[in-house]
């Protein structure tokens, strides 16, 4: 076996560590496997780039048989990314919205204990088994999703599932957003399916509202009931 590759002394670990709360071991094992998905236009020469691309990301091992993968691999980019490109510290700040520490090196004693009993509804539709192995506020609904420093980890996990729904991108989930998700998860699905499993769906967050959005806030709050941060952790990074 070959020695796990090092990473290069321009990569400011501790400023990595600082923004992420991983440890050296983490960063260390997120750089092998940057580094191997890092490869040429042939797939062969690992390491070449210093970036991924999105057909780095292609090679992950079953990620093009995941039906919602082109909509994944949008979001990792826009949010995480930069000229569609995504550079170590950037692709360690995705990781990090799956690991189960807190960020930023700082001990957050506002964690949430909720007790509520586990339940099954629509609404784990879109919650699980699509992603990779994510009070009041102020400010537009687009700046409520941003990314935040403070964001405790099962926050972040929301926002960016909120963000693989928002299609539109405008802070809120509609019927259409929803229906578009569907139509991604499941390929084959008449418009009249898609319409009648989206208007339940919706209707688990806004109480049966008719032409209702919901705002990430109510997202939130809704799947705090919903038992998902396993579902939405890697091993790598526990």
């Amino acid at each position: 076996m070959g020695a796990r590759p090092s990473i290069p002394d321009s990569i400011n670990i501790d400023e990595i560590i600082n923004n992420t709360g991983l440890s050296r071991k983490q960063i260390s094992a997120l750089w092998t496997r940057f580094y191997e998905l890092d490869c040429g236009d042939r797939g062969e020469t690992k390491g070449c780039k210093g970036y991924l691309d999105e057909t780095d990301f292609g090679r992950v091992p079953k990620f093009d048989e995941n039906p919602i993968a082109p909509r994944l691999i949008k979001v990792i980019f826009d949010d995480f990314g930069s000229d569609k490109k995504l550079t170590f510290p950037q692709f360690v700040t995705f990781m990090s919205t799956f690991s189960q520490c807190e960020r930023g090196g700082h001990e957050h004693h506002h964690r949430l204990h909720h007790h509520h009993a586990k339940r099954r509804s629509s609404i784990q539709t879109l919650t699980t088994n699509n992603t990779p192995q994510m009070g009041s506020s102020t400010g537009t609904d687009v700046e409520n999703v941003k990314y935040s420093a403070d964001d405790t980890p099962k926050t972040r996990k929301i926002k960016f599932m909120f963000r693989m729904y928002d299609i539109d991108r405008d802070g809120r989930l509609s019927k259409e957003d929803i229906q578009e998700t569907l139509k991604m998860m499941v390929g084959k699905i008449s418009d009249e399916e898609a319409s009648i499993i989206a208007e339940k769906v919706l209707g688990e967050f806004t109480n049966e509202q008719q032409n209702s959005t919901v705002s990430r806030e109510t997202f939130e709050e809704t799947l705090k009931t919903l038992d998902f941060m396993d579902k939405m952790g890697l091993k790598l990074l526990k």
